[in-house]
């Protein structure tokens, strides 16, 4: 049985097939997509245990879509983790007055991301 349901919104095809390779690896369902509006429509769908979303992503940008989903009955309470190459301060701020649960600088180590991704999901 899986440890939890990971959708993945990222445009990066090599980063996302590579956590979905390892994420699998340690028993978790992952789902993916490069699109915002795919992504939410998949959230929406999908109900996943934990979102790894990128600010920049076409479609419906990273902000814009994790307020659509913290605004909507279905999908607010499913937890969020930036992971994303803008490492500035605001933007960091703004992802956590936006409701993401965590947010990881690209290039990260996987060890971080399993740390983070066990601890919001067993919450």
């Amino acid at each position: 049985m899986p440890k939890g349901k990971i959708l993945i919104i990222d445009d990066e095809k090599d980063l996302v097939n590579t956590l979905a390779l390892m994420l699998r690896a340690r028993d978790y369902s992952v789902s993916s997509t490069a699109d915002g509006q795919e992504g939410l429509d998949k959230a929406k769908s999908e109900r996943p245990n934990l979102i790894l979303l990128d600010i920049m992503v076409p479609g419906i940008d990273g902000y814009n879509l994790c307020m659509r989903l913290k605004a909507d009955k279905d999908t607010k309470n499913i937890p969020i983790v930036i992971i994303s190459a803008l490492a500035e301060r605001d933007s960091i701020i703004k992802c956590h007055n936006i409701g993401v649960s965590d947010f990881l600088v690209k290039p990260f180590n996987l060890p971080a991301l399993l740390g983070k991704l066990g601890k919001i999901i067993s919450r």
